[in-house]
């Protein structure tokens, strides 16, 4: 895969780096609850180092005769079994046993709710985070990513947060601490078992440190190949009518068993080296232990270390190769976890293009709505120019139509007045205000949009129509309808305004998809409408239809209406040709077709030769 830029650089970042880095922004605000939970995992630790000591005490001093260490010989000598103290001993410490076991349990469970807790509390502030970064970054950002991509890194990468710090840090901290707890006690025991012991973490930490790179990158490609899959998914989904209108499923099955098939490779091939890597750490893990049991044995036999000594000492060899074992698995778990983590942060580290200047003000009443093209040219990336020298005044509650043929860029011409781009030279400006002096807020309030396909939301109608003032009125919203000529649709349906729409407005014809935009446009009653193909997706009985309503919704309003279909532009104020970037003419309708030029020549081809020559012989 191709890899530049931010995703690039995150990639090379290391493991310790990158879940820091991630832990540091997410964690403040969970720490009460991460001591709390702390405490009881230690305390859990701290018992378990008591483990072995009822056994040891049962070998040495019940079943056999080594003296009762001083601080429990009490019990032997005040017991209410003086008949059978060894009796009584020997249920005292199956009882402690127990206790141990109970107290462990009761923390464990505790502080594994607690630690969850805040670990899904962290994939919660994280997944907030990153659709909220997502959704504001600029279309430059968009338009290189994929949706199934940006919905995988939301849905599923976020989750990476939950396993470095419930798989990796929280195991890493108590295996640390009750690997300093066990070698304590044991050097109290036998030092030279101790230091043996403990050698045994020097290849262990080597291994992980060889392993961490190719099993971070093996488990970033695990994350983009799923991506891929979720993109295809996402795709062929939105696009299923174009997949069965032309008997496509087969094509798109072999496409998605194509990208699922890499995926699959690319989990095996993690998952060989994870348990490669397991195994290697089971066999070190085998020797040593084999090593210091055959090393406490010769002390048994020598009769330096007692029977007790023997299964204490084994045991504790085995609990401290558990946290040596937990800390190697560990690793493998935050590298993984660290591949999602540098997708998530390569996402957080983009920085829009489209953004509020420093000193960018409110506009504090209502836009008159003139708009001004000063010079203005734009390219995207591939630095292909789309618009050149563009010269343009709009006038305050003037209707002017760029029409064109495809690629002339008139769309471009309409999203540099949202801004959903800046241009790349000039300057554009509403009511004398360069837009890049206006925050983006202020200026897309003063904005109202209708596109050629019309964007609906699987939510209510009323909820459709009141999407750029929430707080509108039933009665408003009402009167937004009628003006858009919605209305009666609305009101024929069993539940009128609270009908919900499917996903994209599936459930509606075309012509009642665009009357909602319509009337959500009337809604928010915005001093400057632009209007994008309105009437491109339609048929012409529809489009005549909508015209009159077009026309109401441009009445006192600026009105910038982007037009492949000249039908719907004749009566505009002024209109502007566009051709390779750069305006062509610009006049009314009349005038155009008189000139016998561009436009006179785009009419020709829409409505013929004879009703054109007809027209400019009649002017």
């Amino acid at each position: 895969m191709n890899e530049t830029g931010p995703e690039s650089s995150e990639r090379q970042q290391g493991t310790v780096r990158v879940t820091a880095h991630l832990l540091r922004r997410f964690l403040p605000g969970e720490l009460r609850g991460l001591f709390i939970g702390l405490a009881l995992l230690l305390t859990a630790s701290g018992l378990t180092l008591l483990q072995p000591w009822p056994l040891k005490l049962v070998i040495d001093s019940v079943v056999g005769q080594v003296p009762l260490p001083d601080a429990i010989h009490w019990l032997a000598n005040n017991s209410f079994f003086a008949s059978s103290p060894k009796l009584f001993l020997l249920t005292v410490f199956c009882l402690g046993l127990l206790l141990v076991e109970l107290s462990m349990g009761v923390c464990n469970v505790l502080s594994a709710y607690i630690l969850n807790a805040v670990a899904l509390r962290m994939v919660f502030r994280l997944r907030c985070t990153l659709f909220d970064h997502i959704q504001r970054q600029s279309l430059t950002f968009h338009d290189s990513k994929s949706v199934g991509d940006s919905l995988y890194r939301v849905a599923w990468d976020s989750y990476c947060i939950q396993a470095i710090f419930s798989e990796g840090l929280m195991p890493a901290l108590t295996s640390g601490v009750t690997l300093a707890g066990i070698a304590a006690v044991m050097l109290t025991r036998d030092w030279r078992l101790t230091v043996a012991a403990l050698a045994v973490a020097l290849p262990l930490m080597y291994l992980i440190r060889r392993l961490d790179r190719p099993m971070t990158d093996q488990s970033l490609r695990v994350h983009e190949f799923e991506s891929d899959v979720s993109t295809r998914v996402e795709e062929t989904l939105v696009g299923i009518r174009a997949v069965q209108a032309f008997g496509r499923e087969q094509f798109e099955s072999e496409r998605f068993r194509s990208k699922a098939s890499a995926s699959l490779l690319a989990n095996l091939r993690l998952t060989v080296l994870q348990t490669a890597s397991q195994a290697i750490v089971g066999i070190v893990l085998a020797l040593g232990t084999a090593v210091i049991i055959w090393v406490a044995a010769r002390g048994v036999l020598a009769g330096r270390l007692t029977s007790g000594d023997l299964v204490l000492l084994v045991a504790y060899i085995a609990m401290i190769f558990k946290p040596l074992e937990t800390l190697a698995y560990t690793a493998a778990a935050v590298q993984n976890a660290a591949a999602g983590a540098r997708r998530v942060l390569t996402v957080l580290n983009e920085v829009p293009d489209v953004t509020d200047a420093p000193d960018a003000g409110e506009l504090h009443r209502k836009a008159s709505g003139c708009i001004n093209f000063d010079n203005v040219s734009f390219s995207y990336k591939n630095n292909h120019p789309v618009l050149s020298n563009v010269n343009l005044e709009v006038a305050a509650g003037t209707t002017v139509a760029v029409v064109g043929a495809s690629g002339a860029g008139k769309t471009t011409l309409a999203s540099l007045v949202l801004r959903f781009y800046d241009p790349t030279k000039g300057r554009i400006t509403l009511d004398g205000t360069d837009l890049r002096s206006i925050t983006l807020k202020s200026l897309r309030d003063n904005l109202a949009l209708v596109t050629q396909d019309p964007i609906l939301f699987a939510a209510t109608i009323r909820e459709n129509i009141a999407y750029g003032r929430p707080g509108a009125t039933q009665q408003e919203i009402e009167e937004a309808a009628r003006a858009a000529g919605a209305h009666d649709f609305i009101d024929g349906l069993p539940e009128k305004y609270e009908t919900q729409i499917a996903e994209r407005g599936v459930s509606l014809s075309g012509g009642q998809r665009q009357r909602i935009a319509i009337a959500r446009a009337f809604l928010k009653n915005a001093p400057v409408v632009i209007l994008d193909e309105p009437t491109a997706a339609l048929d012409a009985e529809t489009e005549k239809r909508l015209l009159q309503t077009f026309q109401r919704l441009m009445k006192g309003r600026t009105a910038i209406i982007i037009a492949h279909r000249l039908s719907t532009v004749r009566n505009a104020d002024r209109i502007v040709v566009l051709q390779a970037g750069h305006v062509e003419e610009s006049g009314t309708h009349e005038e155009l077709l008189a000139r016998r030029g561009a436009y006179a020549r785009l009419y020709q081809l829409q409505f013929g030769e004879t009703e054109t020559a007809a027209i400019a012989a009649s002017l």
